[in-house]
């Protein structure tokens, strides 16, 4: 970057302090969730090989509908926390009272809907997949709900303060092995799809108990305090537009499960939420980069600092990009292997795998679009975004989940998903005048096409999983080695030798 002005050099500072703020969160965050994912993983693993396609379909489409009434338990109160905290970061009153209504928001707002949600169960049931099971796995996962929101709103917190590894402790250390270690106990006693998710719930309750342990013991955070000392409207002014947005959210990325559910078998769901899952890690890199972008980037735009924002919003959206490269080609490549590791019957996703890679992919292309939009105050426009492709996706999962199948239902979400993305640049460059992009994107995208047929020509020497670890290790090697051949950009060089590099000597890891 161009350091010879005074003016110049003073932008380098605050950005090279921006994205180490950013990136060591970022970083935290991707070990936290690398473990996560393979703490799920195991979870999930466990789950398909004891249940059986049709009865982890069932357990897939309880979740989901759970997911659905979450969003409006939450009230957007996270993303207030996340808007606000670092706002009143040197107003302790303030902030306290800003925890204090968000809790209180949730709590009410989760108790009515659990309430509400274990009346109607058998309706919802007779709508749906029509199987007794579900009707008592929707009532205990609604007499958890109300646990669920408060751990999900106290990781929020955690982030609000900047403090990425307390969240990490519990939702990607804590709330998985908890899971793991109930659900291993439940089928060693032999235990039904019932018991596993009575356990389950119980294992919510401790998850809770931790998280608020935490949050008393390792911040000064009290949500005590005048309710009179800060503002409601404009509390709810940013939390309710941002309900209905993450409702919008919903409606394209988990209504495909719930219309799979509905026009086809639990078989079909559990097969289906699988291939999705599998796609999931490779979002890992920008969710550690979100982690901690939104109050950087409310600070920034506070603070009027218009060119940092936009220069860490172009270098974090090409590392996000660079990184998740290589494995999105391992699962396209490789994706009936990949889903053969779950049982027979599996692989016939595959399609649908590749799909939600390539969607996912254009996921991590854009950046963190959808959070600059909502720290530079277009709230409004989110919640128009996620209503139109909503709306879009589930008309496109009717048309053609019942021409298709779930293939169909991949098609309609992964597409959407993909044009949402475009869509959040767009809005972007046209109303806060910023792009993502810029010439340096050759480098990874050129060195991702020419990986690919060395991938592809391991598939006939190799088979099985052989096949998958030696040609997703193969295809990481060639990726990397064409990037250093490619050669490095100045910010990357620069970024390294100050941040990484010092810290990974800490860590005894370089001389």
């Amino acid at each position: 970057m161009d350091q010879t002005t005074e003016d110049g050099s003073q932008k380098n500072v605050n950005s090279g302090r921006s994205l180490q703020v950013i990136s060591q969160g970022a970083s935290l965050h991707f070990g936290g969730k690398i473990t996560s994912q393979g703490l799920k993983f195991v979870f999930n693993l466990l789950l398909t090989r004891v249940l059986g396609a049709t009865l982890y379909g069932v357990y897939t489409y309880a979740q989901t509908l759970i997911q659905f009434f979450m969003v409006f338990a939450r009230l957007g109160t996270g993303k207030s926390i996340l808007r606000f905290l670092p706002e009143h970061s040197d107003n302790p009153p303030r902030r306290d009272w800003t925890v204090r209504i968000a809790y209180l928001t949730a709590l009410a707002a989760s108790i009515l809907i659990s309430a509400g949600l274990y009346i109607l169960a058998p309706l919802v049931n007779s709508f749906t997949l029509s199987t007794p099971e579900l009707v008592i796995i929707l009532r205990i996962l609604a007499i958890a709900l109300p646990f669920n929101t408060l751990i999900n709103l106290t990781g929020a917190i955690f982030r609000g303060l900047e403090r990425v590894e307390l969240q990490i402790i519990v939702q990607d250390f804590t709330k998985p092995l908890i899971q793991i270690a109930i659900v291993a106990v439940a089928f060693v006693f032999g235990f039904s799809l019932v018991g596993v998710v009575t356990a389950l719930a119980v294992g919510t309750v401790l998850t809770f108990s931790v998280a608020i342990s935490i949050l008393y013991n390792q911040t000064d955070i009290r949500p005590t305090g005048d309710l009179s000392s800060g503002s409601f409207r404009r509390f709810y002014n940013f939390s309710l537009p941002l309900t209905f947005k993450d409702l919008g959210s919903k409606l394209y990325t988990r209504v495909d499960i719930l219309m799979v559910g509905f026009f086809l078998t639990g078989s079909a769901v559990g097969i289906y939420r699988i291939s999705v899952l599998m796609t999931s890690f490779l979002t890992l890199p920008l969710s550690g980069i979100n982690q901690l972008f939104p109050p950087v980037a409310s600070d920034l735009h506070s603070n009027g600092e218009r060119k940092e924002l936009e220069e860490i919003y172009q270098i974090l959206t090409r590392w996000t990009f660079t990184i998740v490269i290589p494995p999105a080609l391992a699962v396209i490549v490789f994706s009936q292997e990949v889903l053969q590791i779950f049982g027979e019957g599996f692989s016939t996703g595959s399609f649908v795998l590749i799909l939600f890679a390539v969607a996912q992919l254009t996921n991590c292309l854009v950046g963190p679009s959808g959070f600059l939009l909502m720290m530079t105050d277009h709230q409004y426009l989110n919640l128009a975004n996620q209503w139109t492709l909503g709306v879009s996706n589930v008309v496109l999962n009717y048309v053609l989940i019942l021409e298709f199948g779930f293939i169909g239902a991949a098609v309609a979400t992964a597409g959407s998903l993909a044009m949402i993305n475009v869509i959040r640049v767009v809005e972007v460059w046209h109303f806060e005048g910023m792009i993502p992009y810029s010439t340096k994107f050759w480098k990874p995208v050129f060195a991702g096409i020419l990986t690919i047929p060395v991938m592809l020509g391991l598939e006939f020497y190799l088979t099985g999983y052989v096949l998958l670890v030696v040609g997703s290790t193969s295809g990481l090697l060639v990726f990397v080695t064409l990037l250093v051949m490619f050669g490095f950009e100045d910010e990357d060089k620069e970024f390294y030798y100050e941040n990484v590099r010092p810290y990974m000597r800490k860590l005894g890891i370089v001389n």
